[in-house]
C-alpha cells in the first residue's frame, strides 16, 4: 500500500512540474500577439495583388493553401 502511495505522489509532481513547464514556455513563445503587423502585399486568388494595408481596421484571416502545379 505504501509503495501504490509513494508512486502516486511522484506521478502526481511530475505531471505538475510538466505541466507548469509547458504553461511557462507557451507564455514566452508569443510575445507578437497584440502587435501590429507589418505590411506585406501577395498574390490573391484571382491574379491580382492584396496588401494588408487594404484592410486596416478590419479583422484579417490568412489562409495559405499549396497549390497544385
Amino acid at each position: 500500500m505504501l509503495r501504490k502511495k509513494m508512486y502516486f505522489i511522484v506521478l502526481v509532481t511530475l505531471l505538475a512540474v510538466f505541466l507548469t513547464a509547458c504553461a511557462s514556455e507557451e507564455a514566452q513563445a508569443s510575445p507578437l500577439i497584440g502587435a501590429v503587423a507589418p505590411d506585406f502585399t501577395l498574390d490573391d486568388a484571382i491574379g491580382s495583388q492584396t496588401s494588408l494595408s487594404d484592410f486596416s481596421g478590419e479583422p484579417v484571416l490568412l489562409f495559405f493553401h499549396m497549390a497544385v502545379g
